[in-house]
């Protein structure tokens, strides 16, 4: 062990043992700026072999960088913008300024105006007891909005720490931000570790920037109750949102469902009138339309090898223009008539019912 750490990822750089975070061959131990052997895989091959850092280790990480830092940067993701406000995450920035870069702005239709995106992006944060904070509406994939996220953070003093649940983006907005003025453009030096693999990030990693900056990426933050969390890390890297967002129109009726392949399903019980629900997802997946006699078959309930072995139901009423959000996977928004629905998810997950956030709204 020495007192060197792995610039991609904030691992504690060590030479004994391969299978542990921040392995680095002895020969290469006296070079300036360091990879971890981890980290290069994952960069030059796509392999994470050691696999994610404990939720323990990362929130004990991001504690310290908190008190650590003058000022905190949340990344949150917009097409699964509730699963990157969870309390506990909230509750250790309390007293901290804080400036919100909500990412994959990009991804979003562009028939839907940033202007309402902006504004439902604040009527979130007032109902989450956040009605301060500062935010911008970014894509790390195109540099939208980064000019206005870099003028922002110059107002959080000389510490600022990026936050944000696992698989945020939170390490490529921060890449992005290194290529700019605010980072010193630093194109040819070592950056954050970026990958689909949850827990990438070991450790509190700092790049020093003109004028005094200090730039710190911190791991991911594990939250509860996100499906993308329960199943196995390739089913995981398959529906984290990384596309754009799609969508399906469905009219539904009484027993008719709206289901993710063996991942979710939304029950129609009754109706108020014709009533239409809408799937939208961003990634891998897709909503699809079945009737109640097809729904175990479309689950693959009691299947040997299913992803999802333990199931919850719950019964939830949607008026129209309202989404019915399921944590780490999408949502289905209604429209016309007010459904009363039962949704069935896996046992852990958990759900939102919102104001729309894609369309005109009430």
């Amino acid at each position: 062990m020495c007192d060197k750490h792995c610039q991609g990822c904030g691992a504690t750089l060590q030479t004994e043992d391969p299978t542990r975070f921040g392995f680095v061959p002895q020969h290469l131990l006296e070079q300036e700026t360091l990879l971890c052997q981890r980290c290069f895989r994952i960069n030059h091959y796509g392999q994470n072999e050691i696999g994610a850092v404990k939720p323990s280790d990362a929130l004990e990480s991001i504690s310290a960088g908190v008190e650590w830092a003058t000022g905190i940067c949340l990344v949150v993701d917009l097409l699964d913008f509730e699963a990157g406000l969870p309390p506990a995450l909230l509750g250790l920035m309390r007293g901290k300024e804080v400036v919100l870069a909500v990412n994959k702005a990009d991804l979003i239709p562009k028939t839907t105006p940033l202007r309402e995106l902006g504004s439902w992006v604040k009527s979130r944060l007032d109902h989450y007891g956040v009605p301060k904070a500062k935010f911008v509406l970014v894509s790390a994939a195109n540099g939208y909005g980064f000019p206005a996220l870099a003028d922002l953070l110059l107002t959080l003093g000389q510490n600022v720490l990026f936050v944000g649940i696992t698989n945020v983006g939170k390490s490529s907005v921060l890449q992005r931000l290194l290529h700019m003025r605010i980072g010193g453009g630093k194109r040819a030096k070592i950056e954050p570790t970026i990958s689909p693999y949850p827990g990438t990030t070991v450790n509190v990693s700092r790049w020093s920037c003109p004028g005094g900056l200090v730039l710190a990426d911190s791991p991911g933050f594990v939250p509860q109750g996100r499906i993308s969390d329960l199943v196995e890390p390739e089913l995981a890297q398959e529906i984290i949102p990384h596309k754009s967002l799609s969508s399906h129109l469905y009219p539904v009726r009484t027993g008719d469902v709206v289901l993710i392949k063996s991942l979710a399903a939304v029950e129609c019980l009754s109706t108020s009138g014709d009533a239409l629900l809408i799937g939208f997802t961003g990634s891998g997946v897709k909503w699809q339309k079945a009737s109640i006699q097809q729904m175990d078959k479309w689950l693959q309930r009691g299947l040997e090898g299913a992803p999802v072995r333990t199931w919850e139901e719950h019964v939830v009423q949607l008026r129209p223009r309202e989404d019915l959000f399921v944590s780490g996977l999408g949502w289905v928004s209604a429209r016309k008539s007010q459904l009363r629905v039962r949704l069935h998810i896996p046992a852990g997950a958990e759900f939102t019912v919102r104001p729309n956030l894609i369309g005109p709204k009430n």
